[in-house]
């Protein structure tokens, strides 16, 4: 028995023994073991190799046994080790979620004034430099803006008149310059630079004229011309781009059909035949030479 064994252990007197052959043949080899283990030393082995160990303790303290007698300590185990780190990690995730609900509710706090935040940015970047600095004031002075304001109202009914008489005067434009999106004349640098000061005209069009370079090379490609060149039974190609001129349109016409005419294949004679003999011959002189029987 268990408990049999562990009161021989006890009982265990190695100075009664004079070598471990001694201590082998009188102990059971599973007390040496238990002991052994006892010890923390190495227990596994023949019996002879336990009493061996077990007897080096008779004269030597365990401090000062060699350290290939004593047993490895045992690793952690993979599952102890998943174990701490998942108690761990629960852990940190416990003070994060605590972290999150209190930035929560200071953020729930904080939500007024951030979102008044927003609003005045956004505000903002659609105000111009005047409003901006009109609003800061009325932030400063308040109730003493107002009231400037409503003397500036009644005050307002002549500034009024003469806004509406500015609005009635004639614009003064003495060179025709053109009139831009703000219903001014634009710059005259600006009128010189596109040539609107030059005036071309096109009898193709039904002595249209069109002012600057710009709008008479846009208007070859525009349904009027178009419907002239039609009319004149010649087709709207690159070649009569900056022809304006009916007879200079009707000219270039029958100068690009003589060379059209030309560079057409003409199969009486371009096609080409060859005899027995090897000879070649164009096809009216084949089929001529064909009728006589001289082939």
């Amino acid at each position: 028995d268990k408990n049999s064994e562990s009161i021989e252990i006890k009982k265990i007197d190695l100075s009664t023994f004079k070598s471990a052959e001694d201590l082998n043949d009188a102990v059971n080899g599973d007390i040496l073991k238990t002991e052994l283990s006892r010890l923390g030393m190495k227990c596994g082995g023949k019996p002879l190799d336990r009493a061996k160990r077990l007897f080096l303790t008779k004269d030597t303290p365990l401090d000062k046994l060699p350290k290939k007698v004593f047993a490895k300590s045992k690793k952690i185990s993979s599952e102890s080790k998943d174990t701490a780190n998942n108690k761990i990690l629960g852990e940190r995730r416990v003070d994060l979620a605590r972290e999150e609900v209190i930035v929560t509710a200071l953020l729930d706090q904080l939500r007024p004034t951030l979102d008044a935040t927003i609003r005045r940015a956004e505000r903002r970047h659609a105000q111009t430099t005047k409003e901006r600095d009109q609003e800061l004031e009325e932030e400063l002075y308040g109730s003493y803006l107002a009231e400037i304001e409503r003397k500036k109202a009644k005050d307002g009914n002549g500034s009024e008149e003469s806004d509406e008489e500015e609005e009635d005067t004639p614009i003064y434009n003495p060179k025709g310059v053109p009139l831009g999106w703000d219903g001014k004349p634009i710059p005259y640098w600006l009128f010189k630079l596109h040539g609107l000061n030059h005036f071309y005209l096109c009898e193709i069009c039904g002595n249209e004229s069109y002012r600057g370079r710009r709008n008479f090379e846009k208007h070859f490609a525009e349904a009027k011309h178009a419907y002239g060149m039609k009319c004149l039974g010649i087709p709207n190609t690159k070649h009569f781009h900056g022809v304006t001129k009916i007879e200079d349109a009707q000219e270039l016409w029958r100068k690009l059909q003589t060379s059209l005419s030309k560079e057409n294949f003409d199969g009486a004679k371009d096609e080409e035949y060859e005899d027995s003999h090897g000879n070649v011959l164009s096809r009216t002189s084949y089929e001529d030479l064909a009728r006589q029987g001289l082939l």
